[in-house]
């Protein structure tokens, strides 16, 4: 199974706001004084809200010092990335896109 933190590939496509942070998210990281992340949250597919995309559209909290496939929130991300299962179809898909398969 790939291990996300060094895989990353699924936030590659993060441009035009498509991966969507629901309400939910936007309240947890208010509540816990996190209003860097509620910042960086733009308009998304669905009329919901999605994580704001770097100029190659990968989304912006992708790598840290240590790894550029870690997610740099990880601990805090939201409810799509959490809910996205490892290994999943759409998991290969991107992984196949992106040559890492």
């Amino acid at each position: 199974m790939p291990d996300c933190l060094t895989c990353g590939v699924c936030c590659l496509e993060a441009s035009d706001g498509r991966i969507l942070v629901p309400a939910e998210d936007i309240a947890r990281w208010a509540a816990v004084g996190r209003y860097d992340l509620v910042e960086l949250v733009v308009p998304g597919h669905f009329g919901e809200r999605g994580f704001a995309s770097r100029e190659d559209g990968a989304c912006v909290h992708l790598g840290t010092r240590k790894n550029p496939r870690a997610c740099s929130i990880y601990e805090l991300r939201g409810t799509t990335c959490r809910d996205f299962p490892p290994g999943c179809p759409q998991c290969h898909e991107f992984r196949r896109t992106h040559g890492v398969e």
